[in-house]
């Protein structure tokens, strides 16, 4: 296990690299180093196997039906009405009756994506069962605050005009550097928590003066604000206003927990509050477009390609993977290939279908409530899962401002926090009134002496 915590730490480490250099060879390293990670993980004892097991089973059809979907989307189909038409008129131009019709138009894209998928689902599982243990969970949150807050970092010196050309555009569609950033100020939080809560649960709680306790607060304070500068000078405006809505989860889960609600009456309350931010969102989007596109900021000359592929993309899909081969149909002469989509949001329903939008919302729901419901019933670990939640609703909800979920850079760190957040959302738990009682108790043994 600790070959593999080691592994881990590596690989995180390594992702601001990553980040800016976002070469061929990251997609086969990262995958030769989650293969050893996850066989050096699953050597552990058998007890801790079966509530790993229990845990994960919750979100089996979350983790097949992707990697199903994708493998439908490649195989020979028997019915030419269910297949792309590009097939049909492609055996017609060549002839060939007999050529077999499949959903992608690209399989050979559609087994990469599966093949990326495949590795951000072994990062996610080794997290998991890394950081069950509650010292590694430790270590890796250190290490997670660490990178995203160096990447937030690296954004502040891409404007700098003497390092301006050592780092790619950070403002991007794709670029990683803005979701790490609203990432950090997650991770960063959950450093201020621990810090308080492992301050509250030893002996002397009035003493203020407490090294660690300090520490551990400048620290994330630290991170925050720096990543804050980060999204600032980014300006994204939207980014910044789906980031608070993740720090409102961190207030409301504390808050919950001080005033002693049950887990889910608390996360059916908190989808009223969200249900209602979003319905007065909806009117404000960056345009006029009622479609997804209406949640992006895009040029015109993008936009008006998105739309027609959008508008003619088969029910099913043209296969994941496959935007920037469809994109060069719709491109005029001349014209640049649009290289990824305006929106993580818009290339599922070109690629996956439009139902699978709402499927894999659907899942992140599934797995935001989870770690919701983790946070408010867990004891004094509690900020594990209180930062998976936030994160999880911060990436669902940019997966519709932009594309940095196509980058490997935050695959890694997203897989990982979610991997860090399930792992720590079962495990002691601890009412809020139980808690007060015994911070109280505290405070009277300290009065007595």
């Amino acid at each position: 296990m600790s070959i593999a915590s080691y592994l881990l730490i590596a690989l995180l480490g390594v992702t601001p690299i990553l980040a800016i250099a976002n070469g061929a060879f990251a997609q086969p390293a990262v995958a030769l180093v989650a293969a050893i990670m996850l066989a050096m993980a699953a050597r552990g004892p058998a007890a801790e196997f079966s509530s790993i097991g229990q845990l994960l089973k919750r979100f089996s059809l979350a983790i097949l039906l992707p990697a199903v979907w994708m493998v439908v989307q490649i195989f020979p189909l028997p019915s030419p009405s269910i297949a792309n038409p590009i097939w049909s008129a492609t055996s017609i131009a060549l002839n060939e009756p007999s050529l077999p019709g499949r959903i992608s138009i690209d399989p050979g894209s559609t087994l990469r994506s599966l093949f990326i998928y495949l590795i951000d689902v072994s990062l996610a599982v080794s997290a998991v069962i890394i950081t069950k243990d509650r010292h590694r969970a430790e270590t890796i949150l250190f290490v997670l605050c660490a990178v995203t807050t160096f990447m937030s970092v690296e954004v502040l010196f891409s404007r700098l005009d003497l390092l301006a050309g050592m780092y790619p555009d950070t403002g991007a569609a794709a670029s990683p550097f803005p979701a790490a950033a609203a990432l950090a100020i997650f991770a960063n939080g959950a450093l201020i928590a621990r810090a308080i809560e492992r301050h509250l649960h030893q002996q002397d709680i009035r003493n203020l003066a407490s090294l660690p306790l300090w520490l551990g607060v400048l620290s994330g304070l630290s991170g925050i604000a720096v990543a804050f500068a980060a999204l600032a000078t980014l300006a994204r405006g939207s980014l910044l206003a789906v980031t608070g809505l993740g720090l409102t989860v961190v207030v409301f889960i504390a808050a919950v927990r001080r005033l002693g609600f049950r887990s889910w009456p608390s996360a059916i309350l908190f989808a009223v509050f969200a249900t209602m931010a979003g319905a007065m969102a909806v009117p404000h989007l960056q345009s006029g477009s009622s479609d997804l596109l209406g949640f992006v900021s895009v040029a015109p000359e993008a936009a008006v390609p998105a739309e027609r592929m959008l508008a003619d993309a088969p029910w099913l899909g043209n296969g994941v993977g496959t935007f920037g081969l469809t994109s060069r149909a719709y491109q005029a002469p001349g014209a640049t290939p649009l290289p990824v989509s305006p929106s993580t949001a818009v290339s599922i329903a070109i690629e996956w279908g439009r139902p699978a939008i709402v499927i894999l919302a659907g899942f992140a729901a599934q797995l935001f409530f989870s770690t919701f419901r983790g946070a408010v019933r867990r004891g004094r670990d509690f900020f594990f899962a209180s930062a998976a939640a936030a994160s999880v609703l911060v990436v669902l909800c940019e997966s519709f401002l932009d594309t940095s979920l196509s980058s490997s850079s935050v695959q890694i760190i997203v897989a990982v926090m979610v991997g860090l957040g399930l792992a720590q959302s079962a495990g002691r738990t601890s009412s809020p009134q139980s808690y007060d009682k015994m911070t109280s108790r505290d405070a009277s043994a300290v009065d007595r002496e």
